[in-house]
């Protein structure tokens, strides 16, 4: 005689096929029972941050610009929003949590860059009119914009309903550029090309040479928001950088030919004796010639820098020497400078380098050319050109990503409505894209690292300062000249 099945819960069901299953089934059932084993699903490594391409370009006139959030991976235009009109300048925070734009119009617009982005999620803040707002810094609690027609710093601060909102106006010297630091950082520097005595003109560093009076920085403290002290920089500051650590700050003085190194930690200029290329009197580092080059007369004219965390490194484009210059600016445990600081190398790369951005494995350097529109690929190994890709347009800003199976570069023109990617494992054009408008600006978010590189995890970009072009920095090929359009101050329009 057959039985059917039986089944009890917590129990592995038995099949009971005749009378003696039945009694071994009933010999077992003072036994222990045996528990029913849940398959236990393997869990994979965590999720990848996904990172984007953020590119602000300008439709021009009174028109507004573009938000373009790419996929950084994929070449892939995942959402357009508009902002206020013809926007200058843009930042974005190394992990894409938050983008900025300054706009002729007296707004700064932010937002999150996502696939979702839309127009409604643009959030506008209005400065006090006329403002024209040229260059932005983004902190975990403040938003700074330089402001040269008034001339101060605005710091907006973040309300609980996400909008910037206007606090205060600091007042600086004539010609502010930009505002440095990073988002955690306890104070940022206010450059201007001026130091008080109201001899430069904002637009008169476009001919450097022109001009004697050197500049200045203004400490900003973070937590109060004043200005601690000042601090003398070089002729003509265009642009400046802080390390990821924010042990230390660099100006870049296009006029000088040098870069003023600030003790960000002591908020003094650096004043280390002994160091190859650094002047402890002025704080500044003298970027030597190429090798071959007579020192006397060379002024290599510095626009714009990258910061390479892991190796220490510096690296400069000098529109006005057709080079770019890689320098030493390692620290001890102790956070003074390393018996290596100041150490640099200078390089021929194309006409009139405006723009980089150091590869975030540390194993090359793309410079951006903007006279004759190429991208040299410098190797950060043997300090040599390993390339020269021609692009389309005059460029105004690069950005780069590094991850498997190959990184990207994105290269933005003023003057056309292109986006040329070029494909790092083989160096060469993968793609042209077409935009609505000329470019503005460019930025990569945070990226994940080749496990194989020494570089491995996730690794933020350096560059959070918005950059715009004029006064200075590199300006014609569409982007704007301000000695041929010069701002009107705020006092001879009534304010």
């Amino acid at each position: 005689m057959c039985l059917p099945e039986f089944s009890f819960t917590g129990f592995q069901p038995v099949a009971v096929g005749c009378f003696l299953g039945l009694a071994i089934f009933l010999v077992g059932c003072d036994d222990t029972p045996r528990p029913v084993v849940t398959p236990v699903a393997v869990t994979g490594p965590a999720p990848q941050p996904q990172s984007y391409a953020v590119v602000i370009t300008s439709p021009g006139g009174d028109l507004p610009g573009l938000a373009n959030v790419f996929d950084a991976s994929g070449d892939t235009l995942l959402t357009q929003a508009n902002l206020g009109i013809n926007p200058l300048s843009a930042t974005l925070n190394s992990t894409a949590g938050l983008a900025t734009t300054a706009n002729s119009d007296g707004t700064v617009n932010s937002f999150t860059p996502s696939t979702t982005l839309e127009t409604k999620n643009i959030q506008s803040s209005t400065l006090l009119q006329p403002a024209q707002p040229l260059n932005l810094l983004a902190t975990a609690t403040n938003l700074f914009a330089t402001e040269p027609n008034v001339p101060a710093v605005a710091v907006l601060t973040n309300n609980s309903s996400g909008v910037y909102t206007l606090t205060q106006q600091l007042p600086v010297p004539a010609s502010p550029i930009t505002v440095v630091g990073n988002a955690n950082a306890a104070r940022v520097y206010s450059i201007t090309q001026d130091n008080g005595t109201n001899q430069v003109t904002f637009g008169a560093c476009e001919n450097p040479t022109q001009v004697t009076t050197p500049g200045q920085v203004q400490s900003i403290e973070v937590s109060t928001v004043t200005i601690s002290r000042t601090l003398p920089v070089g002729i003509c500051p265009v642009y400046g950088i802080s390390s990821s650590d924010n042990n230390r700050t660099f100006v870049l003085n296009r006029g000088s030919g040098t870069v003023t190194v600030i003790n960000s930690q002591l908020n003094a200029l650096d004043n280390t004796t002994g160091r190859q290329n650094l002047d402890p009197t002025t704080g500044t580092l003298t970027l030597p010639p190429p090798a071959g080059t007579p020192a006397t007369g060379f002024n290599a004219g510095p626009v714009f820098a990258d910061y390479y965390a892991p190796a220490s490194q510096l690296v400069t484009a000098n529109y006005d020497s057709n080079t770019i210059t890689i320098i030493n600016v390692s620290l001890d445990q102790y956070g003074n400078d390393s018996s290596l600081f100041g150490q640099a190398v200078t390089v021929p790369v194309g006409n009139g380098p405006a723009a980089l951005s150091i590869l975030r494995d540390g194993s090359r350097v793309y410079v951006a050319n903007q006279k004759d529109s190429t991208i040299s690929v410098v190797s950060l190994t043997n300090y040599q050109v390993v390339s020269t890709v021609p692009i389309t347009g005059h460029p105004i800003s690069i950005a780069s990503t590094f991850s498997t199976p190959y990184g990207q570069v994105y290269v933005l023109p003023s003057d056309q409505p292109y986006m040329t990617v070029i494909r790092t494992d083989t160096d060469q054009v993968g793609a042209v894209i077409q935009l609505d408008g000329t470019g503005v600006d460019v930025h990569t978010s945070a990226q994940t690292v080749a496990a194989n590189s020494s570089t491995a995890g996730a690794v933020a970009n350096a560059i959070n300062v918005s950059h715009a072009s004029g006064s200075g920095a590199p300006c014609g090929y569409g982007a704007r000249c301000y000695t041929a359009s010069p701002l009107t101050s705020a006092a001879q329009k009534g304010r």
